[in-house]
Formats: structure tokens, C-alpha cells, sequence
């Protein structure tokens, strides 16, 4: 790569997921350039977060690995489609009227990866404590809250719970109070959870310890809640529940009072649009996901090139393992991967290359934009459109006609936010220009 070309400073993300179809525009592998030192760099990424999957790794407090994942999936279909992405499986069937759709049937499968009860599962994108498990009948899983410890007497949320008798420093016999009034006694075993009486609360007895005469117990709080077959899941009432040993369904009771756009648990689904011959609908399908990993010592391989490495500490008690995470063999103490790799390519192979391009900045700022400045529909200057201003804009690429340019570029850099905000938004049909302009710190109007 050329000295200047260097000094470019190109910030160029080969996505290997396309753009939603609403979008409006066909783009395979599009590179999305911007000067990365640039607070045009800030919006690229803003750009991306709504349109790209994206997935966040770091290594908490307690020396877990804690994955974060926006997942979006564009997905066409007839009839029904399916998702399985090694996590859960979700199946959506449903019929066109006109330009509109009635889903016919929707639900979502998912096996837990444990039934022994106390271990550390993941449901619907989330951990969980197992706190019971019967095989068909009822699961009951707990988020974690806080770890509490105490001599004998604790309060939370208005519930207080007393340890009034104790057989050595395994069982407990708990009194538990609500607004002064004594509403259960529970027993409890180290290991083992309870669940609080009233309450969406369960209890769990992690340890015991004595320093000189004073007891000391230490417990973990959770937020627990039940799946019973044939109820509805915690919070609804027309998502129902089947279990069938470790595996989960949850079925819409009455798709057909759906709208095109509707959550489910960590699912956003909705219609993007419908192709030209209205045999194909086209969905736009979101996932969050949210979970922690307590690996073994070694490697684990997360994908693109993401490694965690964990070194175990058998020699000294007073030293925690080591957990790093690297990603092209750097070191790094929080990765943000969004799906597909960074790379640097010289502005003239850039401008020749197949893809579609997404150009950030005006042509003070991005030198790519500058180059192409002459071809543009609307030229952008400092003063046109003007302050707080930008042009979103469509081009056929001058270096090779099989690939379009689309033009975010603003006079100033607010403009340039405006034309983020206002794709994200779906103000911009795909195709000719709109001028847009900057009305709040995420508010923006076409002109």
C-alpha cells in the first residue's frame, strides 16, 4: 500500500451478511468506508449496529468469558421459513393477502444442555441457575441477583429471612417474614435453592464458615420462574409452554392477531418487504443473546479468528486463573466482532473492486468521497446543503458499472449523523437523493 494511501486512514469492514431488503438497495459484501480518525468512524458504527450482526466478548470479575450477541438474520421465504442456529430453533408459517401477511403458525424449540439440578444452563439467549427439574412437568430456572452474606439475619426487597437452627454446616431452618408477619419457615441444605414463599425470590445456601464463635452463611439470591407444561410462559398470555424432557416449545396460541412486526422473548421479527413478483416475503429476523462461559484451562475458538486462552494457577491459592481473549493473535481486554473482518485496501483497488461500497463523510473528510465527488448527483460542500445538513445518494460506481456507491455525506458532521439516522430509520427509499438535516441528538427530517 502507497505512503498517501496510508495516510487515508480507511476503516473498511467486509460485511458477509447483506443489508435488510427494505433497504432498498442490492448490496453483496459491502465495504463500508469512512476516516477512521474521523467521528465519522463513530457513526459507521451506528450505521452497523443496526444493520450487522454483532457479538461483544469480555471477562468478568468472576474470570468468565461474557458474550453479548445481536444476531440479524434476512430471510426469504414462500410460505415458512425456520431458523436453527445451534441454540434454539424457530418456525414461522404464515399467508400473503395482498401486500401484507397472517402468520399461521409460530413457535420456538430449544433443549437445555443439563437436567442435573444446580447447574448453570442457557434459555432463550440468557443464564440460568436449574433450580428444579421434573421431566415433562415443570422446570424452574433462576437469574442471579446478588450474593448476600450474614450471622443469622438478612433483609431484601421487603422480605426478611432469619436462620433460626442450624444440624452442623449443612441444613438450615429459615423463618421468613413479610411486612412484620411470619409467612414461611423453609429448610435448606447446602447446594440446594428454595423457593420464597409470595415472592418471585429463591434462595440459594452457596456456604458456611465460622470465625472463632460467630457463624458466618452466605447465600445467592435469584429471580426464579417456573416453565409448566401446558401454562403459559412467565409474563404472557398466548405464549404456551410444552416440555418434553430437557426440550422447551413455546407456541403462539393465536398467531393470526400478530402484527407484521412483533417481539417474541429475544426475537424480533417483522416484514421487510415483498419482491417484485409478490411470490417472495421478505423478513427481517433479530436475536439478542446474553451469556457467560466458565471454560476449562486451553483454547476455545469463538469464530473469526477469536480465541480465549485460560491458564490454570495450581500453585498458588492467592492468584486467580488467567483468561485472555485475542483476535489475529493481539491481546485484548473486550473484542467487539461485528460478523465479517477489517480490512485495509488501497483507494484505487477499492474503487475497482466488485462490491457495493457504503462511503461515510463528505469529501473533506473522506477521501474516497472526494475522489468521486465529480460523479455524485448533488455535490456536497461545506456550505450546500449547510449546517446540519447531509445528501444521501445513490450512484452507479464511476470505476466499474457492475457496482454502486451509496453516499452518506453531510456539509458538516452533524449532516453526516442526520444520513445515518435516516437510513437507520428508513427515511431513504434506496434510490436518488434526500436531503436530510439534523433535528435532535437522534431525531432527524427529510427536506
Amino acid at each position: 500500500m502507497s505512503a498517501p494511501s496510508k495516510l487515508i486512514a480507511l476503516f473498511i469492514l467486509t460485511v458477509l451478511c447483506t443489508l435488510p431488503i427494505s433497504y432498498g438497495m442490492v448490496v453483496d459484501d459491502p465495504l463500508i468506508v469512512v476516516n477512521s480518525e474521523k467521528v465519522d468512524k463513530t457513526y459507521a458504527e451506528l450505521l452497523m449496529d443496526n444493520y450487522y450482526s454483532k457479538r461483544t466478548l469480555v471477562v468478568n470479575s468472576d474470570n468468565e468469558i461474557v458474550v453479548n450477541e445481536h444476531i440479524i438474520y434476512n430471510v426469504p421465504a414462500i410460505d415458512e421459513f425456520e431458523i436453527n442456529d445451534n441454540r434454539g430453533l424457530l418456525h414461522i408459517k404464515f399467508d400473503k393477502e395482498g401486500q401484507n401477511v397472517v402468520y399461521k403458525d409460530v413457535n420456538y424449540e430449544e433443549e437445555l444442555e443439563s437436567d442435573d439440578e444446580g447447574d448453570m444452563v442457557s434459555f432463550m439467549g440468557k443464564t440460568y441457575a436449574l433450580m428444579d427439574y421434573e421431566t415433562d412437568e415443570k422446570i424452574k430456572l433462576g437469574n442471579w441477583i446478588e450474593d448476600l452474606s450474614t450471622t443469622g439475619e438478612f433483609e431484601y426487597d421487603g422480605i426478611k429471612l432469619n436462620v433460626l437452627a442450624k444440624n452442623g454446616d449443612s441444613e438450615l431452618i429459615i423463618e421468613v417474614y413479610n411486612g412484620g408477619e411470619r409467612i414461611d419457615t423453609i429448610k435448606l441444605y447446602r447446594g440446594d435453592y428454595a423457593e420464597i414463599k409470595n415472592s418471585k425470590y429463591s434462595l440459594y445456601y452457596d456456604d458456611y464458615l465460622e470465625s472463632g464463635d460467630t457463624p458466618y452463611f452466605f447465600f445467592k439470591m435469584y429471580e426464579s420462574y417456573d416453565l409448566e407444561d401446558g401454562e403459559y410462559f412467565k409474563n404472557t398470555d398466548n405464549l404456551k409452554i410444552k416440555l418434553d424432557g430437557k426440550k422447551i416449545l413455546l407456541d403462539f396460541k393465536n398467531p393470526e392477531s400478530l402484527p407484521r412486526t412483533f417481539e417474541m422473548l429475544n426475537y424480533v421479527i417483522s416484514v421487510s418487504s415483498f419482491d417484485e413478483s409478490n411470490v417472495m416475503v421478505c423478513f427481517s429476523v433479530q436475536r439478542s443473546n446474553s451469556y457467560e462461559l466458565d471454560m476449562d484451562e486451553g483454547t476455545k475458538y469463538f469464530g473469526n479468528n477469536i480465541f480465549a486462552v485460560k491458564i490454570e494457577n495450581d500453585e498458588d491459592e492467592d492468584y486467580d486463573d488467567e483468561l485472555y481473549l485475542y483476535k489475529n493473535n493481539k491481546k485484548y481486554d473486550k473484542i467487539v466482532d461485528y460478523q465479517g473482518s477489517v480490512q485495509l485496501v488501497d483507494q484505487d483497488e477499492l474503487l475497482s473492486a466488485s462490491s457495493d461500497l457504503i462511503l461515510i463523510g463528505g469529501p473533506v473528510s473522506n477521501k474516497v468521497t472526494e475522489s468521486i465527488q465529480n460523479s455524485l448527483s448533488v455535490e456536497v460542500t461545506n456550505d450546500y446543503p449547510g449546517e446540519g445538513k447531509g445528501v444521501i445518494q445513490t450512484i452507479t460506481n464511476p470505476n466499474n458499472a457492475e457496482s454502486t456507491i451509496l453516499v452518506l455525506a453531510g456539509s458538516d458532521r452533524d449532516g453526516t449523523k442526520a444520513c445515518v439516522l435516516a437510513l437507520n430509520q428508513g427515511l431513504y427509499s434506496g434510490s436518488g437523493n434526500l436531503v436530510v438535516k439534523l433535528t435532535g441528538e437522534d431525531s432527524v427530517s427529510a427536506i
